[in-house]
């Protein structure tokens, strides 16, 4: 499966590697291909800086719609962007949750009060944003959130008490999106709300969780009575599972086509490493290098075909 690119899309592909070519160097020199996966905790104030220096081209929400301060690219040109942006060796971008997450739902289901107070941060690159969804009991039964939140009419607060898991820069993130439980006694996917809530207050704990490369991009975050104002509630209270399904979308969106190339870009390294050595000669690593190239091929297509059928705004 192939998207057709036009001649208007080839000029974009110039014009964007032109733009990379010329800001990726000097002081941004040192961040090429940094921050990915295993990487994460490399140039973070730095990789900060250079966000901020995207925003300034207004490069950081290239899918947005122009209303909301995007640049409204068609699918085509998305896929150009992040692809470029890996070859490129674009370092890994904290604010991708906000942009690619957070401010499309709001987008698409947030007040307007909602869309204005927030959707200029991300924009800017300076408000950052986590996930709030896997919890301890939820990974794959992600219907089984236990996270709840209550509503105090006095103070117009939720109040929200539970445990998140694996939550993604928790510990550079300004606010989180969170699944909670509503309404009491429910179970499965009834009963749950869409929640925003800052993560710097008291009752929100984040403990990181060390993985096999010393580093921590993952979090365990537990709340303890934190508290977020009622009008931080996206949509209607019982609509979070709606929502969070449209918002899975979005994550399977064209930003997986610049993933699925800065995994090219590492196999084609490791090739290159094997034949100068002569591990390419081993039977077995040409096996693992094939079914590495079969698996990147794949999530290719898959989220090629996915893109073509992605609802516009």
């Amino acid at each position: 499966m192939k998207l057709r690119f036009t001649p208007e899309d080839e000029a974009f592909r110039h014009d964007i590697a032109c733009w990379l070519a010329r800001k990726l160097c000097g002081p941004f020199a040192q961040l090429k291909y940094r921050g990915g996966p295993g990487d994460e905790h490399s140039f973070v104030a730095e990789r900060k800086v250079w966000e901020q220096h995207m925003a300034r081209d207004n490069w950081l929400c290239v899918g947005w719609p122009k209303a909301w301060g995007g640049r409204e690219l068609s699918i085509s040109q998305q896929v150009i962007f992040h692809e470029e942006y890996a070859k490129a060796g674009g370092p890994g971008l904290l604010g991708h949750i906000g942009a690619g997450l957070a401010g499309p739902t709001l987008i698409a289901f947030g007040s307007d009060s909602q869309k204005q107070r927030f959707l200029p941060g991300i924009l800017t690159g300076e408000q950052y944003w986590c996930q709030g969804y896997s919890e301890p009991g939820a990974g794959s039964d992600l219907a089984n959130v236990r996270t709840k939140a209550e509503l105090d009419n006095k103070s117009g607060q939720w109040r929200i008490n539970g445990q998140k898991i694996w939550t993604s820069l928790a510990h550079e993130a300004d606010w989180c999106f969170m699944l909670v439980r509503t309404e009491p006694g429910s179970r499965g996917h009834k009963g749950l709300s869409f929640l925003l809530v800052p993560m710097k207050q008291a009752g929100v704990t984040i403990r990181p969780i060390q993985q096999i490369t010393a580093t921590s991009e993952f979090n365990e975050v537990f709340f303890d009575d934190a508290v977020t104002d009622s009008n931080n509630l996206v949509g209607q209270p019982g609509q979070g599972w709606h929502i969070a399904m449209v918002l899975l979308g979005f994550e399977r969106g064209v930003s997986t086509l610049g993933q699925q190339m800065q995994f090219a870009n590492e196999l084609k390294d490791i090739i290159a490493i094997a034949k100068s050595n002569g591990a390419a000669q081993d039977a077995s690593i040409r096996q693992r290098i094939a079914k590495a190239w079969s698996g990147l091929t794949i999530m290719r297509h898959h989220a090629l075909r996915h893109a073509q059928r992605t609802t516009r705004w």
